[in-house]
């Protein structure tokens, strides 16, 4: 008897960019309070953009930080997380003894559900975009193409909107698909 095992590779476009040692540092904390014990925080798998002014805020400027963690439970499930923020400035009674404050944090992505590969600030809005599942997909490979909007609240609530046809498609696809085997086994 012969076994043939294929390995499949996917490698997906990214924009990584190093997280300043400040930032790095912030995000660890933040990493280590939402971990359940288990997950780790991958800085070389993150990335950063800078926003602008949030007065309501009360920052002139920040950065929004897409990580990656995993490991969730000692197994290799993985999540991905946006955090916002706010860049301290120096008062006038010396400098700011942190650089960052958090403003927000929002669980972005997850084994199953999508993968995003890019984060970008266009139009007042955070963009991210990456992959969802469609309904042929292993968990390893989501292939969709699909955007994630989150504008940032008065209150630093994140608000999503998914910008996708191919996802839509694809959920109906599903759906149909289900319904009719459904109907398949019962008949």
């Amino acid at each position: 008897m012969t076994i043939l095992l294929t390995m499949l590779s996917v490698s997906y476009p990214t924009k990584l960019m190093a997280l300043p040692e400040d930032l790095a540092k912030e995000s660890v904390v933040l990493s280590n309070i939402l971990s359940d014990g288990y997950a780790k925080f991958y800085p070389e798998q993150s990335q950063v953009v800078e926003i602008p002014s949030y007065p309501s805020l009360g920052f002139k400027s920040g950065v929004a930080v897409l990580m990656s963690m995993g490991g969730w439970a000692g197994g290799n499930t993985n999540s991905q997380h946006i955090a916002v923020y706010a860049v301290n400035e120096d008062l006038k009674l010396g400098k700011a003894p942190k650089k960052y404050r958090l403003i927000s944090f929002k669980k972005v992505s997850g084994k199953g559900d999508r993968l995003f590969t890019t984060l970008s600030y266009e139009n007042q809005a955070l963009v991210l975009s990456g992959f969802g599942y469609g309904e042929l997909d292993g968990l390893c490979c989501p292939s969709l193409p699909i955007n994630l909007m989150l504008t940032i609240g008065d209150r630093g609530d994140l608000k999503e909107s998914i910008n996708s046809t191919t996802q839509k498609i694809s959920i109906s696809k599903r759906t149909i698909g289900l319904a009719c085997s459904n109907a398949k086994k019962s008949a």
